[in-house]
C-alpha cells in the first residue's frame, strides 16, 4: 500500500533532493514560523541544521522505502529541544503545516505536481504528525507532572516549617506578654520588651523565608501602609543593642525630627534591609567600635543608612556582594557565616519598592550601606516627637568629657541644635545649672560621689544599660542608641514632670483605646463573640454581620469608621462583598472606608490576594491581640481608658483545656473564655454532624466550606491539631481527591475534639 503510494514521489525524490536548501529557507521564512521562532528564543541557525534539515531527510528516507513511516528520532530531538521554549501544540501544528506546505510548493514549482504526488505528501504528513502530536503531548504532560509535584512538595515543606516553628514561638511571645503585664520594674521591662521584639523579629523572618521563593518567581508584592518611621527604626536598632553590647560596641543615631511622622511604604521590609545592615555591621565591627544609623528624607526619597567602622570590603567583592550566595573575603579568610542570602534579597526588596542599595566601602575602615526607596509623606499628620516647651527655662549643663569620646555625643547635640535646647559645657559638676548631663566613660569617682551626695539631677549617659543608678532617683539613666522620644523620657524623667500621654499598648490589659464604629463581617458565632469582646475591650461600637450580603446592606444603609470582613461566607463570601461596597463608594462618592481582611489561610499569598481584592490591611486566624491592636492604631482615633478592675476568679467548666495558655494567648479574662468556649462547643457539635453527613453524600463544597469554619474557630483558640486536621480535610475536599479517607480524618478530628470536651 505504502509502496504503491509513494510510487509517483518515489521517482521524484532526486528532484527533491537537490531542492531541499531552497524548502527549508522558505519553511523558516514563512511569517508564521518565523514569528514563532523569534517569540521563544529559538536560534534559526541551530534549527536549521539541526531539526529541519533531519525531519527533510527523514521524510525522503520514508518515500525512499529506508525507514519507516511515524518513527522519526528526529523528532523526539525537537520536542525535547522546544519543550522548556513553553511552545503551544497550536504552534506546532503551525511548524508542519507550513513545512508541508514549503514541501507542495516545490512540487508546482519544479513541474512534478499531480494528484498522485499530492496525495502522498498529505498521507506523509498527516501520519506523522498525529505521531508528533502524541509524543508532544506525553512530553509536555510529563513537565507539568514534575513542576505540579515539585510544587506541592514545595507547599507541603512550606506549610509543615510555618506551622512547626510558628507554634512555639507564639507560647513564647504570649507568656512574655504576661510578665510585662506584671512586672513595674523598668530595666525588666526592658529585657522583656527585647524579648518581644526579638521574637516578633523571628516571626518576620519565617515569613520572609516563606517570600523568598516569591522574590525568585516574580509573585511577590510590596505592602506599602502608612507607618511611622521613628518608631519602626528605633524599636529595630534596640534589637540589636544586645549583639553590640557583646562585642563594646556603641550604637548611635539620628533620625531626622523633620521626617513627617507618617509616611507611606512597606515598613517590614524596610525593617528587615535595615537590621540586616546593622546584623553585618556588629558581625565585621571590631570589639569597642562605633555602629551608626540615620535617617532622612529628602523630595519624597528616604534614605536609611548603617556605617560601620569595621573590617571593609574590597573593590572586587563590592562588585558581587548582592550576588546571591556570595560572601566577601578579608584577605585569605574568607568570611562564611550565613548563607550568603542576605544582601541579595535586601537587593530584590529595594529594587521591587522602587528604590535600591548604594555601598561605599574601604578595607580596614569600614562600611556604609545606604537604602534608598521613594515614599509618600503625609505632612498633614503632625505628632511631636520631643515637646520643646516642657524644658522652657531649664538651663542643661554638659559635663566636659574625653575629646576621644565625642563621637558618642555627635547626635544627641544634633537633636539639641535642632530643638534649640539651652546646653552649655562645664567644666566642673558645682557649676549651676537645672539639670546635668554627664558620659559615664569619662566620669571620675569623685565627681560622681559630689553628683549622688549632693542629688544634682542628673541624666547619665551610658553605653550599656545596668544597676549602678537603680537606687538613685535623682539620676536618669540614658543609653545607646538614642533617639527623640528615649531623651525626651528620659529628660522628663529626672525634672519629674508628668505630662498626661496616651501610654504605649502591649494588649487588652492596658488602658488605652479607640473611638470608632466597625462593621464585622464574621458568620462563625464562636470567631462572632471573640471580636465582640476584642471590639468592647477597646471601647468600639460595632454591628455583626453573618454573610456578604448582610454586611453590604449594613453599609450602605450606615457610616462605618472600619469593615472587618472574613472572606469565606455563605450568600456572599468577603471578595464579592468588599468589591460591591468598592463599586457603592465610587457611585455614590462616599470616603473610603478601611476593609481589612479576616482569614485562616495565612500562607499561599494569602496576603498579596487579599490586597488585590480591594483589601486595606490583613488579618490572619488565630486571631492575634497585637497584630489587631496595630491595624487600630493605623485606622483610627486613640483615646485613653481607665484602668479596668480586676475579675474575680472563675472556676472553670473545662478541665482538659490549659486556661492560661489560652488566657495569655488571647489577652482575655477566664470568665469571657469559658463564655466562648461554651460556644465554641454547641457550634462544634453542629458542624462536626454537618461534616459527617457531607462525607457521607461526599459533597466535596460543603465538606471544604464546613472544614474550613472549624479550621478558623479552632485556630482562635489555639487547639493546634483540630486546626491541622481540619485544614487537611479542606484541602483534600477543594483538590477533590476520591482516595483521600474522608471518614478517617473525620473520627482523628472528632476525636480531637473529644478529649478537650469530653
Amino acid at each position: 500500500m505504502q509502496n504503491t503510494l509513494f510510487k509517483t514521489l518515489f521517482d521524484a525524490r532526486a528532484i527533491l533532493f537537490a531542492e531541499k536548501e531552497p524548502i527549508l529557507i522558505e519553511w523558516v521564512n514563512e511569517t508564521q514560523c518565523s514569528t514563532i521562532l523569534v517569540r521563544h528564543e529559538i536560534d534559526r541557525d541551530i534549527f536549521l541544521e539541526l531539526y529541519a534539515g533531519n525531519v527533510f531527510d527523514y521524510f525522503m528516507g520514508v518515500v525512499s522505502g529506508h525507514m519507516a513511516l511515524g518513527d522519526c528520532p528526529v523528532i523526539g530531538e525537537l520536542i525535547e529541544y522546544l519543550k522548556n521554549k513553553e511552545l503551544r501544540a497550536d504552534e506546532l501544528f503551525l511548524l508542519c503545516t507550513h513545512f508541508k506546505r514549503s514541501v507542495l510548493n516545490a512540487t508546482y514549482r519544479l513541474g512534478i505536481n499531480d494528484q498522485e504526488v499530492f496525495v502522498a505528501i498529505s498521507y506523509l504528513f498527516d501520519q506523522n504528525f498525529a505521531g508528533v502530536l502524541k509524543l508532544y503531548t506525553d512530553t509536555i504532560y510529563q513537565k507539568e507532572q514534575e513542576a505540579l509535584n515539585a510544587s506541592k512538595a514545595k507547599e507541603y515543606f512550606l506549610s509543615n516549617m510555618s506551622h512547626e516553628i510558628r507554634t512555639p514561638l507564639n507560647a513564647i511571645l504570649g507568656f512574655v506578654s504576661l510578665l510585662r503585664d506584671e512586672t513595674t520594674n523598668p530595666r525588666y521591662q526592658q529585657y522583656l520588651n527585647i524579648i518581644s521584639n526579638s521574637g516578633e523579629n523571628l516571626l518576620h523572618i519565617i515569613n520572609d523565608i516563606l517570600d523568598f521563593s516569591k522574590l525568585r518567581s516574580g509573585e511577590f508584592t510590596v505592602d506599602p501602609q502608612p507607618f511611622n518611621i521613628h518608631d519602626e527604626i528605633s524599636h529595630t536598632m534596640e534589637l540589636f543593642v544586645p549583639g553590640a553590647n557583646s562585642k563594646s560596641i556603641t550604637l548611635t543615631s539620628f533620625i531626622d525630627p523633620t521626617i513627617a511622622y507618617e509616611i507611606v511604604a512597606d515598613a517590614l521590609r524596610i525593617k528587615q534591609i535595615v537590621g540586616n545592615f546593622l546584623s553585618n555591621a556588629i558581625k565585621f565591627s571590631h570589639h569597642a567600635g562605633a555602629i551608626h544609623v540615620e535617617a532622612r528624607y529628602d523630595e519624597g526619597i528616604l534614605s536609611l543608612s548603617v556605617r560601620d567602622q569595621g573590617i571593609g570590603i574590597s573593590t572586587v567583592d563590592q562588585e558581587r556582594i548582592f550576588d546571591a550566595f556570595s560572601q566577601a573575603h578579608e584577605g585569605a579568610l574568607k568570611v562564611n557565616e550565613g548563607t550568603g542570602l542576605g544582601l541579595s534579597i535586601c537587593k530584590q526588596l529595594a529594587l521591587h519598592m522602587g528604590g535600591d542599595i548604594e555601598l561605599k566601602s574601604t578595607v580596614g575602615e569600614g562600611s556604609l550601606f545606604t537604602l534608598k526607596i521613594p515614599v509618600i509623606a503625609n505632612h498633614q499628620c503632625e505628632v511631636s516627637k520631643f515637646d520643646v516647651s516642657m524644658f522652657e527655662g531649664i538651663k542643661f549643663g554638659l559635663l566636659a568629657y574625653d575629646p576621644s569620646e565625642s563621637y558618642k555625643l555627635e547626635s544627641l547635640q544634633r537633636y539639641w541644635d535642632h530643638f534649640g535646647l539651652d546646653i552649655q559645657i562645664i567644666n566642673n559638676v558645682q557649676e549651676s545649672c537645672n539639670l546635668l548631663i554627664f558620659l559615664e566613660s569619662s566620669m571620675d569617682d569623685a565627681a560622681r560621689e559630689t553628683i549622688i551626695k549632693n542629688q544634682i539631677p542628673s541624666v547619665a549617659i551610658l553605653d550599656f544599660l545596668d544597676e549602678r543608678y537603680d537606687t538613685i532617683e535623682t539620676i536618669v539613666p540614658l543609653t545607646f542608641p538614642i533617639y527623640c522620644t528615649k531623651l525626651q523620657s528620659a529628660l522628663r524623667d529626672v525634672l519629674g514632670i508628668n505630662t498626661p500621654h496616651l501610654p504605649h499598648r502591649t494588649g487588652l490589659r492596658g488602658r488605652g483605646g479607640f473611638e470608632g464604629r466597625v462593621l464585622v463581617a464574621e458568620d462563625n458565632l464562636a470567631n462572632q463573640e471573640l471580636i465582640k469582646i476584642i471590639l468592647e475591650r477597646y471601647a468600639l461600637s460595632y454591628t455583626i454581620a453573618s454573610n456578604g450580603a448582610e454586611a453590604l446592606h449594613y453599609y450602605q444603609s450606615e457610616y462605618f469608621d472600619m469593615v472587618l470582613m472574613d472572606e469565606q461566607m455563605p450568600q456572599m463570601n468577603g471578595n464579592e462583598a468588599t468589591a460591591n461596597i468598592l463599586a457603592f463608594e465610587k457611585a455614590t462618592k462616599r470616603p473610603h472606608t478601611p476593609i481589612v481582611a479576616l482569614t485562616a489561610n495565612v500562607i499561599n499569598g494569602a496576603r498579596e490576594r487579599s490586597l488585590q481584592n480591594g483589601y486595606d490591611a490583613f488579618l490572619g486566624k488565630p486571631i492575634v491581640i497585637k497584630e489587631i491592636e496595630q491595624i487600630f492604631e493605623r485606622y483610627l482615633k486613640p483615646i485613653a481608658l481607665p484602668e479596668m478592675e480586676p475579675c474575680a476568679l472563675v472556676v472553670s467548666k473545662w478541665p482538659h483545656i490549659d486556661m492560661e495558655h489560652l488566657k495569655t494567648a488571647l489577652m482575655l479574662e477566664e470568665d469571657q473564655i469559658d463564655y466562648l468556649l461554651g460556644i465554641y462547643c454547641q457550634k462544634m457539635e453542629h458542624l462536626l454532624q454537618d461534616l459527617s453527613l457531607g462525607i457521607e453524600k461526599r459533597s466535596y463544597e460543603d465538606i471544604a466550606f464546613i472544614a474550613h469554619a472549624i479550621k478558623g474557630s479552632s485556630a482562635n483558640f489555639r487547639f493546634d491539631e483540630l486546626s491541622r486536621v481540619s485544614s487537611v480535610i479542606e484541602s483534600a475536599a477543594m483538590e477533590k481527591e476520591e482516595e483521600f479517607e474522608f471518614s478517617e480524618a473525620y473520627e482523628v478530628l472528632r476525636g480531637e475534639f473529644e478529649k478537650r470536651f469530653a
